[in-house]
């Protein structure tokens, strides 16, 4: 890093954010549940557009990388820290503008630092009778950010990055970027119809480096008028095979009212039900006659699975039969759940005695936090499992943010074909490689379509211990080595896996830096983000 340049670029962003806007010294920003801490000379806080393009013209005069995060809580992949070293990071989290919502057309325009939270509140004040795109990362998180590392979700849209139909960016070169329909005339047109005209360059913006994303047009699915969740477990871990196709089979015949479905294994299901049983494990692990105890005083079968059905009355009846004759066969219990059954359920742990009482109250508590992210209410239920072997967890209501209270948590995130012989490859993968790091092996497939899963494995440890991060970052190496010969690889990376991507001979990662050679030449945007850098020769 050249401190002297740097220096400089920060006295010039000093004289266009004011003092308040530039952070300067040790950055707050720079925990990470991965472990990872980054080298990072200041913190930039814009409150607009001209303020971006003004920032980066001084990156560019003095060759000083700045690297864009939306809120930062970007928790198992790096949080707010840059993929290299020296770079300053643009925090976007202040640009939280909800623009341009039609109520009629189901589409609205977001800013970076717009969390699912704040949307939710907009719609429930504006009489926006739509979902949120939710993921299980809680309330305070970027929708923007979500949609551009192309996350999903299980509400009826689930793939986010589908449901976003314009953009608005800030080049590396301070000039704003828009899509041709918008520069035409049609902006409302280009909020209705994703692909626009000509070439589609919008797609360069998700998992990559070529710009500064200020807005972005997402298509809202509608509130339907039911709402029922359904629960199946598999006892016999050898039935797996059987039912994987079935959840194919599901998908394909229910595809407009069941949009995803999520397979989670034992352990994953104990890991919401118990805390860590630290005394238990052999070197941070679980032995399998522990995890077969544990799962038979909860209760917790080999395998559960949850998913939701998005209908009027007349069509979720007819769906609960389809459900009942395709899954009853392969599952040992199939239950429906819908926000009235869990009213019922509190009204009824009322009347039990102590201990019963509150498991049925947390049991219903459990399951009314999951119907929440199933309306399109965020929720942090989900987030409590990136504290399960590390952190502190907040008291007094305070949010939770897994990153500043010391969980330990790498999201490996592979996709699967939905297939039963490549899910039992793909979970002997697992179950062979993360206890040789000390992990338990944690499991989620989710549909991501009817051909897909999107495996989340959930990589626990104790961040405090230098050594157990260390053998987890490990661990995520010889996951990845693993999966790729496999064939099982992540849809995202984390920022210390970016040179997973620069395959010196594939044609893919030189036509990416040629482009992003050509809108950044002098590489100051999110550097090693994806795309790689080049020598000017290359070219």
């Amino acid at each position: 890093m050249n401190s002297t340049a740097t220096e400089s670029a920060i006295t010039e962003w000093v004289t266009i954010l004011g003092e308040s806007g530039v952070v300067t010294g040790p950055a707050d920003l720079g925990a990470s549940t991965i472990g990872t801490k980054r080298l990072i000379p200041a913190v930039l806080r814009p409150e607009n557009q001209t303020q971006i393009s003004e920032i980066l013209k001084v990156a560019q005069r003095w060759h000083v990388a700045v690297y864009p995060v939306s809120t930062g809580n970007n928790w198992g992949y790096g949080s707010a820290n840059p993929v290299e070293d020296d770079c300053v990071v643009l925090d976007l989290s202040q640009l939280n503008q909800i623009s341009d919502f039609d109520p009629e057309m189901g589409v609205v325009t977001v800013g970076p630092g717009v969390t699912q939270g704040a949307l939710r509140d907009f719609l429930d004040r504006h009489d926006g009778d739509y979902l949120v795109p939710v993921t299980g990362a809680g309330p305070t998180c970027s929708i923007v950010g979500n949609a551009l590392e192309r996350g999903y979700g299980i509400t009826p849209i689930t793939d986010h990055f589908a449901a976003v139909t314009k953009i608005e960016a800030i080049l590396p070169d301070g000039t704003l970027y828009r899509t041709p329909l918008s520069d035409l005339g049609g902006a409302e047109v280009d909020g209705l119809f994703k692909w626009g005209l000509g070439p589609y360059l919008d797609g360069l913006f998700s998992q990559g480096n070529f710009g500064v994303v200020v807005n972005m047009t997402i298509a809202l699915a509608p509130a339907p008028d039911t709402v029922t969740a359904f629960f199946f477990s598999l006892k016999d871990d050898a039935k797996l095979e059987a039912l994987v196709p079935t959840v194919r089979a599901v998908l394909r015949s229910l595809g407009g009212s069941v949009v995803a479905i999520n397979l989670l294994n034992s352990q994953r299901m104990l890991s919401m039900m118990t805390p860590f049983p630290e005394d238990r494990a052999v070197d941070g692990v679980l032995p399998a006659h522990e995890v077969q105890n544990l799962a038979n005083r909860y209760g917790v079968p080999a395998w559960s699975g949850v998913g939701a059905i998005y209908a009027s009355k007349e069509v979720a009846s007819a769906a609960r039969r389809t459900l009942r004759r395709l899954l009853g066969p392969v599952t040992d219990r199939l239950i429906f759940i819908n926000r009235r059954r869990v009213n019922m359920a509190r009204t009824f742990a009322r009347m039990l005695p102590g201990r019963l009482a509150t498991r049925v109250l947390g049991m219903a508590d459990t399951l009314s936090g999951a119907l929440e992210i199933m309306h399109g209410t965020p929720n942090d239920v989900a987030l409590a499992l990136a504290y399960w072997r590390s952190g502190t967890l907040p008291q007094n209501g305070q949010t939770k943010n897994p990153a500043r209270d010391g969980c330990g948590l790498i999201w490996f995130a592979p996709l699967v074909p939905i297939r039963g012989k490549d899910v039992r490859r793909y979970i002997d993968m697992i179950e062979r490689i993360c206890p040789q790091y000390g992990v338990n092996p944690l499991i989620t497939l989710t549909t991501v379509n009817d051909r897909c899963f999107d495996s989340t494995v959930p990589l626990l440890f104790d961040r405090g211990d230098a050594d157990a991060t260390a053998l987890a970052n490990d661990c995520y190496r010889a996951l990845l080595d693993a999966g790729q010969k496999e064939g099982f690889l992540p849809y995202r990376l984390n920022i210390d896996a970016m040179d997973t991507l620069n395959n010196g001979g594939s044609a893919f990662p030189g036509l990416a830096s040629q482009l992003k050679a050509a809108v950044d030449p002098n590489f100051i945007l999110a550097p090693g983000r994806y795309v790689h850098r080049i020598k000017r020769s290359e070219v």
